[in-house]
């Protein structure tokens, strides 16, 4: 090899290092990157799941929402809220009214043994218009989202269809990669019930429910 030849495999050898190290260089400012915007992503997403919670549990939702949504009205109602009002005005904190989660939700299934009500949305019967709808009222236009509503603590209450209907949707699949899931527990009152205590009770001990939103 001759002195030119050396000169040129240096040159090369060093060319070679030079880009090796560019790439490194590029992989370790872009990691960084891609990783801060994977966790805004994130948390955009599990803060629009926390308000949509927080606006069904604590909010009774704009007046007489449920009755335009009941006539089909959809793109009237800005905001929905299933938080019950006492016929003395007050809001009852995590207590839910039967007639606006019905009014969303549909009349919903009915557990065999304990005989105890629970819902789910979207479910079977909800067309397009109103699951668009839906979502922006509880501003979640960008997502993609599935909840239900049942009890907790029951021992006797059989969860196997909750399992299934959350598997085996009609609607648009839960990507398990990218899923948020908020839980908010909270009671139930039947303005329609004839009880002087209106919670949907067992054992006539008021039940304690549990709804689970799943936004992706």
């Amino acid at each position: 090899m001759d002195r030119d030849e050396g000169v040129a495999l240096n040159l090369d050898l060093m060319f070679a290092i030079v880009l090796l190290l560019a790439g490194v260089g590029m992989a370790i400012l872009t990691m960084p990157t891609l990783s801060h915007e994977e966790k805004d992503w994130r948390i955009n997403q599990y803060m629009a799941a926390m308000r949509a919670t927080d606006n069904l549990v604590q909010d009774p939702g704009e007046p007489g929402w449920e009755a335009s949504w009941v006539s089909g009205n959809y793109s009237s109602v800005k905001k929905i809220g299933f938080l019950y009002v006492d016929t003395d005005g007050k809001a009852k904190q995590k207590i839910l009214n039967k007639t606006k989660i019905e009014a969303l939700m549909g009349v919903g299934y009915v557990d065999n043994i304990t005989r105890k009500p629970w819902w789910e949305f979207p479910n079977p019967s909800t067309n397009f218009e109103e699951q668009e709808n839906a979502a922006k009222a509880l501003g979640l236009e960008e997502y993609s989202f599935y909840m239900q509503l049942h009890p907790v603590a029951l021992n006797l209450f059989n969860s196997t269809p909750l399992e299934a209907n959350l598997t085996n949707r009609s609607m648009v699949p839960i990507n398990n990669d990218t899923v948020s899931v908020v839980d908010r527990y909270v009671y139930i009152i039947d303005p329609s019930s004839s009880d002087e205590i209106k919670y949907i009770k067992y054992d006539n001990e008021a039940v304690h429910y549990r709804l689970n939103l799943w936004v992706w």
